[in-house]
């Protein structure tokens, strides 16, 4: 990663809450990393659980973010979880062993890693560079 990519990945790390991303692209890098730490840490078939009730980011504002980035296919596996998370609480009859099939496989369409964040992260840079603060 670029030495400005690098700065601008550890000054999103560092921000303490979404107010303090001022630009577009440093609130989705903040929105991604936030979002892929949960799934790393729990699949993604919870932080979506986590970020259905999440009022600073609501899973639509974490597609959004990673839309903005161009991580398109994690975009899509998030959408599509939210929607099968959506119908197995719509169904009361879904056992436990239903809903734990479900996120196992729910979690395998999630592929992304931090390279693929950082790679993202570039293209952003170099395409739209307003959209982050400067780096000091």
């Amino acid at each position: 990663m670029s030495a400005h990519a690098d700065a601008v990945w550890n000054r999103a790390v560092d921000l303490l809450e979404q107010a303090d991303a001022t630009r577009p692209g440093d609130a989705a890098l903040l929105t991604v990393l936030t979002f892929h730490g949960l799934v790393t840490n729990g699949g993604l078939f919870n932080a979506v659980d986590l970020h259905a009730r999440d009022e600073v980011y609501p899973n639509d504002a974490v597609v959004d973010a990673y839309r903005f980035l161009g991580l398109e296919d994690a975009a899509a596996a998030i959408d599509n979880a939210v929607l099968e998370q959506r119908d197995l609480q719509l169904d009361d009859e879904a056992d436990e062993d239903v809903v734990a099939d479900a996120a196992a496989r729910i979690d395998e369409t999630y592929t992304l890693d931090d390279e693929d964040i950082q790679a993202a992260l570039e293209v952003a840079l170099a395409n739209d560079p307003d959209a982050f603060a400067p780096v000091d």
